[in-house]
């Protein structure tokens, strides 16, 4: 993680990160909340950020990958607008190399409704 640390963007206090997300291209890598966060809108506030960071990079079709069987995970994309696709074989990231993994493939179309809802202040959301 610490070579991607200029796509990463964090929520919460320096040295106390509530969450953060992890755009490689147009996947959204990563997104995470902390236990003691969740059900306080983090989730939500990292996602509109992720999806303004890609339309400010012009990307405005963006996805990502959920792990077959999060429901969890599945319900809160689908409220936030991101549609499943289908499943996807995936090169997950290991210590040995790439692992292939079917996945949920979700994507969004982003437009003027996600425009200029990021947040300003960098690095942290």
């Amino acid at each position: 993680m610490r070579t991607a640390l200029g796509s990463v963007r964090t929520i919460g206090e320096r040295g106390g990160p509530l969450g953060f997300h992890w755009i490689k291209g147009d996947e959204l890598y990563q997104i995470y909340v902390a236990a003691e966060a969740r059900g306080r809108g983090v989730a939500q506030a990292l996602m509109r950020d992720a999806e303004a960071c890609f339309l400010a990079s012009g990307i405005s079709r963006p996805w990502l990958a959920c792990a077959i069987g999060n429901e969890r995970a599945a319900r809160f994309y689908r409220k936030a607008g991101w549609t499943m696709t289908g499943v996807e074989c995936v090169p997950a990231d290991t210590a040995e190399g790439p692992f292939p993994l079917d996945v949920w493939r979700f994507e969004r179309v982003l437009g003027a409704d996600v425009a200029g809802k990021g947040v300003r202040e960098s690095p942290s959301v």
